[in-house]
């Protein structure tokens, strides 16, 4: 699946400060861990995706068993994946295939995953058992759902020293986002990061977020004076973000074109098969031709055939 806006924003949040962000997601104090970097993973494609885009795999070493090489995969996602065990299940075998943490014969990774769900909640996790056979496929990420995450809690966890402020832009998902009150404490925890483009990332983010979940009049209106200009590459994707939010409205426009004069040229409903393939496809090209042969082919099948 391609990516988008959110995708980009997530990925580049959580570089801002990688150890206080996996401090975080992973419920671990900073001493127990050591953070060495993220892994490049450009020859391990992620199941489903057309392009490698997932750089967010992090190596990590375990102190307490004398520094065991972790190499733990973290996905974002703008919803839950019904298919995310599988995908995940994937990816992390090709990672334990390809990469070493060095060039000693049989040196493996410990393999890892995390899923952190900007809305929606999902359920990524599988446990198999079939007791009799002796059968058992175990495997457990760790998953945030955003819209479950207390806003409060996070900014408590900032303000007490316990968490790092590169968790900021990802309030906006959070419980209690639409606050404005809480939007109002946020702004003064933001101030006081010292480094003016860090600061601007923050709010930048922010607001990337806010749109997704309706919140955009509130954290616009809040940070309205906010000084985002050091941060051109957010304010690059806002309006990347306005862009692809229109393309995306034509295309949903022009396939519920194509479903009613179908209808009535074929007699019916596309079916769940077809309606799925006609809602893959984004190409605004590709669907006015669409429209332009509905009339010249006898059937659906036909019809997407041209595609």
């Amino acid at each position: 699946m391609p990516e988008n806006v959110f995708d980009k924003a997530s990925r580049f949040a959580a570089k801002l400060n990688p150890p206080g962000f996996l401090n975080w997601l992973l419920g671990m104090p900073l001493n127990a861990f050591t953070f060495r970097g993220w892994l490049d993973t450009r020859g391990v494609p992620f199941p489903g995706d057309a392009d490698q885009i997932s750089d967010t795999v992090a190596r990590l070493d375990d102190p307490a068993e004398h520094g065991v090489p972790w190499a733990v995969a973290v996905e974002f996602q703008i919803e839950p994946d019904p298919l995310m065990f599988g995908r995940m299940l994937g990816y992390l075998a090709g990672l334990w295939m390809t990469l070493k943490p060095d060039e000693e014969r049989g040196s493996r990774f410990n393999l890892g995953g995390a899923v952190v769900n900007l809305t929606g909640t999902g359920r990524a996790s599988r446990e198999m058992r079939w007791p009799t056979a002796g059968l058992t496929t175990h495997l457990e990420f760790v998953e945030r759902n955003l819209e479950r995450e207390s806003a409060d809690e996070v900014l408590g966890g900032i303000e007490a020293g316990r968490w790092s402020r590169c968790l900021l832009p990802w309030v906006a998902l959070m419980s209690g986002g639409d606050d404005p009150v809480l939007v109002d404490r946020w702004k003064r925890l933001a101030e006081a990061e010292p480094d003016s483009r860090r600061r601007a990332d923050y709010g930048g983010l922010a607001q990337v977020f806010a749109d997704r979940v309706g919140r955009k009049v509130l954290w616009h209106e809040k940070l309205k004076g906010w000084n985002m200009t050091e941060s051109s590459v957010v304010n690059a994707w806002i309006a990347e973000g306005k862009a692809e939010g229109v393309a995306e409205g034509e295309a949903r426009g022009s396939r519920a074109f194509l479903v009613r004069i179908g209808a009535k040229k074929f007699g019916h409903n596309p079916t769940a098969e077809q309606r799925n393939a006609l809602d893959a496809i984004t190409d605004l090209v590709v669907l006015t031709r669409l429209g332009e042969r509905v009339f010249d082919v006898g059937s659906w099948d036909e019809l997407l055939r041209g595609s």
